[in-house]
């Protein structure tokens, strides 16, 4: 079995949320690419949706991959990817990539929204981007090696007229926090890229935006050039390709993933 550079038998890999998005399939695909993992528990609510991924775990340990699962409610607290990395360094001596999804989606016009939205927007897409940053890139600095990448949206990069006016903004902000960090820890050889999805078929995309309703999923699919909606696995795949060692330069980036929306 071929060591990491840090002398650990096989890459480790942190990974949030597990319960949808991208997070469930591309815990499987670094499974099985021999990689140990650090995982949230996927058997959690995340933005109003039961896990579409409860049985993750015995899919991971059937694998024949260690799985360490950490229970967090909320990724988007201080401290909840502390205990991510604190368990990586307790079990696996530490960790050599992460990938973190932090956010919250609060929907307003720049009319209509409140303080008390706009500092919910800060806490949830911001200051949870920067919690993860301190907790993961110290760690990953020191030992000179390591990947990260924090899933945004791709709302950070093109507007989102509307009710994008909070969650865009902040969005964009997480998403300079990202490349500020970025860097600076490229400087300590380590990777760190942004990743913005939107149209992701996912639950709580589609509990966010009423696609269920076929009128609605038609007028939104008019302003994908791809016709069609994301599958997370999709997703899953590229993230898997920046964060199981095999391309390190790449760094200070960040990538949408939209169906070509973004380029419009």
């Amino acid at each position: 079995m071929t060591k990491t550079e840090n002398n650990r038998q096989r890459r480790v890999s942190i990974i949030t949320d597990t319960a949808q998005h991208l997070g469930p399939y591309l815990a499987k695909e670094l499974a099985q690419r021999n990689h140990d993992l650090v995982i949230s528990d996927p058997n959690v609510v995340i933005e109003g949706c039961k896990s579409a991924a409860p049985d993750l775990v015995n899919e991971l340990r059937s694998m024949d991959v260690q799985i360490e699962v950490v229970d967090i409610d909320d990724v988007n607290k201080a401290g909840s990817v502390q205990k991510l990395v604190d368990r990586a360094q307790e079990v696996f001596g530490g960790f050599d990539s992460a990938f973190i999804r932090p956010g919250v989606h609060i929907l307003a016009n720049f009319q209509s929204a409140t303080i008390e939205e706009f500092q919910g927007s800060v806490e949830g897409n911001m200051l949870s981007v920067m919690y993860a940053l301190q907790a993961l890139l110290p760690p990953l600095m020191a030992q000179g090696s390591g990947q990260v990448l924090i899933e945004v949206s791709a709302t950070g990069s093109k507007d989102w007229p509307g009710t994008g006016f909070l969650y865009g903004a902040t969005r964009a902000g997480a998403k300079y926090m990202v490349n500020n960090a970025a860097i600076e820890a490229a400087r300590s050889g380590v990777s760190v890229n942004g990743m913005g999805t939107m149209f992701l078929d996912y639950p709580g995309f589609r509990n966010s935006t009423n696609v269920e309703d076929p009128k609605v999923a038609a007028e939104i699919k008019k302003l994908i050039p791809e016709g069609r909606f994301g599958k997370p696995e999709e997703a899953a795949h590229l993230a898997a390709a920046l964060l199981d060692g095999g391309c390190s330069y790449y760094a200070a980036e960040f990538i949408n993933f939209c169906g070509g929306w973004t380029g419009v």
